[in-house]
């Protein structure tokens, strides 16, 4: 699931090209709106459109997602074991 990809200069801005088996994948075609959230180790895209009624994104990956990221010491100590 995992690719690299080259993060190139737009204009003023940087950018990334897609591959379109993600777009595909999640459902995302040119000119939709998404969210980008930050740390300082990931970077991640929401799609502004899969929420429940009170705005809050569904995915079973992205809260998956959100759940390795706020967990991922204590994760990794319980693996350890």
């Amino acid at each position: 699931m995992g690719e690299t990809v080259v993060i190139q200069r737009i204009g003023e801005c940087c950018g990334i090209m897609l591959p379109q088996e993600h777009l595909e994948r999640v459902g995302w075609k040119e000119g939709d709106r998404v969210e980008i959230r930050s740390d300082t180790v990931h970077i991640e895209f929401v799609t502004t459109k899969t929420t429940d009624g009170n705005g809050q994104h569904t995915s079973p990956e992205l809260i998956a997602s959100v759940a390795m990221r706020n967990y991922y010491a204590a994760l990794r100590a319980l693996a350890k074991h």
